[in-house]
């Protein structure tokens, strides 16, 4: 519990309940209510779900933040999502119904977020883009998940594959906006700013539970190095999350009726070699599967039909565990780049539904998908991609997110169903907010 927490619930229990004004909000969760609109800002004090709070300025947002005036009088900004304003009606569960699962890939531009969602959990794999990296209110995956789901408070599971910027990006955002339970990341550190801005993050987040690769109990303990991020000024400082557990190889965990995660692949001891690192995962919903291999790798850029390096984790995964890959749909490793998705690897999982995600901005002098990988996939089933027109969505004017602004992200969403049958349906999606 969060400093401050037991004196406000305190004061609550023993107070008398005051009517509920049509300027008020009702808070959700525990949270922190800042000195101005910015995640990083200094915090005025804490409070807790059930707490009421003056809304000002006439309910406008800044940045995702609401202004507020706390019960003594003191003013503050709480993101918005953390609070339900009285003057709004309850908005219906937007969740799938009992034993049927919704899969997202959110278009990000040039890097992966696939959202995943139960009737009773969600899960975010993902959340990077090298092009389309717009921060706060404007982040994309944020303005995806409250275009599809406006009533969402709390996502379940977040999985980092690995911190590179394509994959963790637009991650740190997620974790200010929502609730969130469980974290899944290697442990493998990369010094940029968006990894160290999510492990605060997660630092500050009482109720999250960190799942790591590096085999070490206890807290979990990252250094880093000055460095301005953002463009402010950050000092060097010591990231403490205490509520850590190391990740067991093949251990599968329930993350909801008639659902499960298994985690086939992760090392947070490859310092460096982040893709060879990746949290590659398979989720079990109903009578389907998904294999998300993050960026993992099979030993270089190398025709398809090349076997995987052994030591590569394609490799290793083909060698050790071949029956526990098998997957229904796969989400291409490497945004379908030559550096994965060998054909032993892909004869293993013996999926017939594809998705590429990928964008413009070129990886060194390639830009991915590589036209041999999608063209293999295409011999085994349907690809769906996140790239049809990225030029096209640069200046589209009705996207989810920032509307023609030059980024190629927030056309090109690709949904797939899974109904109670186990029936498979996909189309493109292109909501707008």
């Amino acid at each position: 519990m969060k400093r401050g927490y037991r004196a406000i619930l305190a004061a609550a229990l023993f107070a008398a309940p005051a009517p509920l004004l049509a300027d008020d909000v009702v808070v959700q969760r525990n949270v922190t209510v800042r000195e101005a609109p910015a995640r990083r800002s200094e915090p005025v004090t804490y409070v807790a779900p059930g707490d009421r709070l003056d809304l000002l300025e006439e309910g406008e947002r800044r940045n995702g933040y609401y202004h507020v005036r706390l019960p003594d009088g003191r003013e503050g900004w709480v993101y918005y999502t953390f609070v339900r304003r009285v003057d709004e009606e309850e908005a219906p569960s937007g969740a799938p119904a009992v034993g049927t699962y919704r899969i997202h890939s959110i278009d990000v531009g040039t890097g992966l977020a696939i959202l995943v969602e139960g009737s009773d959990f969600t899960l975010l794999y993902d959340a990077g883009s090298n092009d389309d990296t717009a921060r706060e209110e404007r982040n994309r995956v944020t303005s995806y998940l409250r275009a599809v789901r406006p009533e969402l408070r709390r996502i379940d599971h977040l999985i980092l594959s690995h911190p590179h910027k394509d994959h963790s990006e637009l991650m740190p955002d997620v974790v200010e906006a929502y609730e969130v339970l469980h974290v899944w990341d290697s442990g493998s550190v990369n010094p940029i700013c968006s990894y160290r801005a999510l492990l605060e993050d997660i630092a500050s987040e009482s109720g999250s539970t960190y799942h790591h690769a590096t085999g070490r109990p206890g807290p979990h303990r990252v250094s880093f190095a000055a460095k301005t991020c953002y463009g402010r000024p950050e000092p060097a400082a010591t990231v403490t999350i205490d509520r850590a557990e190391p990740i067991a190889i093949g251990q599968t965990f329930r993350i909801g009726e008639g659902a499960g995660l298994t985690v086939l692949h992760a090392d947070g001891n490859l310092t460096g070699q982040y893709n060879e690192a990746s949290v590659v995962v398979r989720l079990d919903l109903g009578r389907r599967r998904i294999l998300l291999p993050g960026d993992a790798e099979a030993g270089g850029r190398k025709p398809p039909t090349d076997p995987p390096n052994p030591r590569s984790p394609e490799g290793e995964l083909i060698a050790c565990c071949a029956d526990a890959l098998r997957a229904d749909i796969l989400v291409a490793g490497h945004h379908g780049s030559k550096t994965s998705s060998r054909t032993a690897f892909l004869d293993a999982i013996g999926a017939s539904q594809f998705i590429v995600s990928a964008g413009p901005t070129k990886y060194a002098t390639v830009t991915l998908p590589d036209r041999e990988v999608v063209e293999q996939l295409a011999r085994r089933g349907t690809v769906w991609r996140t790239d049809l027109d990225d030029e096209a969505c640069k200046v589209n004017a009705a996207k989810i997110g920032p509307d023609n602004d030059n980024k190629p992200g927030g056309c090109d969403n690709v949904r797939i169903l899974i109904d109670a049958a186990g029936a498979i349906s996909a189309d493109y999606f292109r909501p707008v907010d």
